[in-house]
């Protein structure tokens, strides 16, 4: 049966640092989901092999339909199809792209985007997000569709069951078994933690509490925070950052727990407060699973970090001996280098990091299990430990400032003007011009380490700007000059 589409015009689908995102009803819809779904299924029949895939969402608005179109029409092509039972975390959908040999797998999720966006994101067979040369194929056979819609296929859920071709999974034990593999579990349990947990509202639930309950045989110390479905994530993006875990951190200080533990949307991100209440950054917190994986885990090897991220992680490695990898922000760029088997830990200043024969993808779930396994390492809470990784590379003063803005029109104006400066920027000679991704420069600043970097978001009129010096006074300086970028 082929599904006529109302309408196939609109704008031009673009697939971001993490897949195609777009606002529900506006662009995210019915007729765009089949657009993009017979595009993928187009992909994955141009594979050698017979096409298997697996669709996972997380806990938005309307994704159990959203997911039931995507396999509609990959069923109708003929690709077998595993559906999630539950909303599933991003790492688990890797996960189980590698274990079952999947030719890969399709998750309706707009991360950590507001409650109105949603979106379609392609992990080829590898488990890691899809590099831009296959997102490039897939636009281009959108736009081909486009012309001729047709060709877009579509199978009712029954047909599909009565032909083989779909099946729901339950998707959360193979996972857990596969995380504690990269545990000390023993030593975890000999030095058991309090938290508060923040799960965010998201796919964390039946995964994260679970894996909880195996490491220490109960839940008893642990205090789960918006452990249900809520698709407005109450009121306030699925993002696990400062501003939402202030209610998070003013608890673990009363409760006197010894850290709290939180995940974006998705799972893919993490969110960490120390004993004292305190938020620790994500590019703090690499620092300290790098400190973490070298000193107490014995791992070798280097580091890889994207450009927008702190160079905290890079001082780490120096001083085990290693060096770090730069790549263009999105983690399909960390994936790729840690499927290489050389890397031993992969991360951004978002909230996202994986590490050494784990999945090619953000694992927020892995972020915060290894909070607790390292305070086990070190028998001292997470403040102490940030202490010891700030007397071995000195202190980094960073922050990310994010411009929302009324139009993209806006977003592009900025991003010209930053790419115009010249001479000296904060009274600080420019140095070099850093344009891997965003545009940005490191600043002469004698002994310190300063630097900053515009990006243009990909998915929502924002600009991002990251800012960090390893000098406080050069830091402050420079932190209010680039508030008049716009």
């Amino acid at each position: 049966m082929v599904k006529e589409l109302s309408n196939m015009s609109g704008k031009k689908i673009k697939f971001g640092t993490s897949g195609w995102r777009g606002i529900i009803a506006d662009d995210f819809t019915f007729d765009n989901i089949r657009l993009v779904s017979q595009a993928i299924a187009d992909y994955l029949n141009a594979s050698k092999r017979k096409p298997k895939a697996i669709i996972g969402s997380d806990a938005r608005f309307m994704v159990e339909e959203f997911s039931a179109v995507v396999a509609e029409v990959l069923t109708a092509n003929g690709i077998n199809v595993l559906m999630c039972d539950r909303p599933t975390p991003t790492p688990v959908i890797s996960y189980l792209i590698r274990k079952k040999k999947l030719t890969g797998g399709i998750n309706l999720t707009a991360s950590h985007n507001p409650y109105y966006y949603c979106g379609i994101k392609f992990n080829p067979a590898d488990g890691g997000p899809a590099m831009p040369e296959v997102t490039e194929k897939i636009e281009e056979s959108i736009e081909k569709i486009r012309q001729k819609p047709d060709r877009i296929k579509s199978l009712s859920i029954e047909e599909a069951k009565e032909k083989g071709l779909y099946e729901e999974i339950t998707p959360v034990n193979q996972y857990v078994v596969e995380i504690l593999k990269k545990l000390d579990v023993e030593r975890m349990r000999e030095h058991p933690v309090k938290a508060g947990v923040d799960m965010v509202y998201g796919t964390g639930n039946d995964f994260f509490d679970k894996i909880l309950e195996e490491i220490y045989n109960d839940k008893k110390n642990f205090t789960f925070y918006n452990d249900f479905r809520e698709p407005y994530f109450g009121g306030y993006r699925p993002e696990p950052d400062k501003k939402r875990l202030e209610n998070l951190g003013r608890d673990v200080l009363n409760n006197h727990y010894d850290m709290g533990l939180a995940l974006d949307g998705d799972a893919d991100r993490f969110g960490i407060v120390d004993e004292k209440g305190n938020f620790i950054s994500p590019n703090t917190y690499l620092a300290m699973v790098a400190y973490h994986l070298y000193k107490n885990k014995g791992y070798k090897g280097d580091v890889i970090r994207s450009i927008a991220t702190s160079h905290q992680m890079d001082k780490v490695a120096e001083k085990f001996g290693y060096q770090s990898k730069i790549t263009p922000v999105g983690f399909k760029y960390i994936g790729k280098l840690l499927n290489k088997g050389k890397y031993i830990l992969g991360g951004e200043e978002s909230g996202g990091l994986s590490i050494k024969n784990h999945v090619p993808e953000k694992d927020g779930i892995l972020a915060c299990l290894l909070a607790a396994e390292m305070t086990a390492f070190e028998n001292k809470g997470l403040s102490s430990i940030k202490r010891d990784v700030e007397e071995l590379t000195g202190s980094y003063y960073n922050a990310r400032i994010n411009i929302e803005l009324d139009s993209n029109d806006q977003k592009e104006q900025i991003m010209e003007n930053v790419g115009k400066l010249e001479g000296s920027f904060a009274g600080m000679k420019l140095k070099k011009r850093l344009e891997l991704d965003g545009i940005g420069f490191q600043l002469d600043d004698g002994e310190n380490d300063t630097w900053f970097l515009c990006r243009a978001s990909g998915t929502e009129p924002v600009v991002r700007i990251y800012v960090e010096s390893t000098g406080k006074k050069s830091f402050e300086k420079i932190l209010e000059e680039v508030k008049n970028l716009k």
